[in-house]
């Protein structure tokens, strides 16, 4: 990770495309990116080619850690790691006391950065507004997911 020729800023309206060509490339939803309610961050070179994003879905003291995504060029160099600790200080500023998120697959590597199993049902209760919640309750997805929370504070 070359991170003197690189930038990490946050991400606005006129981003989409470059987040959904990243989601798209890593086989993640881009449903509801940039909705009210969250922030996203871009990882680019120096020449505005996209290396990754995360994003946060803000709630009323937690919120809901998503789209973890890294461009399959720059994947095994640690900007995912790197994106999530991004996000998480940025939502430890903002003085929310929870991070939580949602992964079927990659438990071991939550688990590696302090995120711990809680129930979908804790999940839902702290983040009841968040986009990624109402749609998974809405495709009816929510019994088949695992969630997870790191504490904050």
């Amino acid at each position: 990770m070359r991170e003197d020729q690189t930038s990490i800023r946050e991400a606005n309206l006129i981003d989409t495309l470059k987040i959904e060509t990243l989601l798209r490339q890593t086989q993640l939803s881009a449903d509801d990116i940039l909705a009210d309610g969250t922030r996203y961050w871009l990882a680019e070179k120096a020449d505005g080619s996209p290396i990754g994003v995360v994003g946060l879905e803000l709630g009323h003291g937690a919120t809901l850690l998503r789209s973890v995504a890294v461009s399959p060029s720059f994947q095994g160099q640690g900007w995912g790691m790197h994106l999530v600790q991004w996000a998480l200080d940025a939502a430890t500023r903002a003085g929310y006391q929870y991070a939580y998120l949602f992964s079927t697959q990659a438990g071991t590597y939550w688990q590696r950065l302090k995120f711990q199993k809680v129930p979908v049902s804790e999940l839902v209760a702290a983040l009841p507004e968040a986009p990624q919640v109402k749609r998974y309750e809405l495709l009816g997805w929510l019994p088949t997911e695992v969630a997870w929370r790191r504490d904050l504070k």
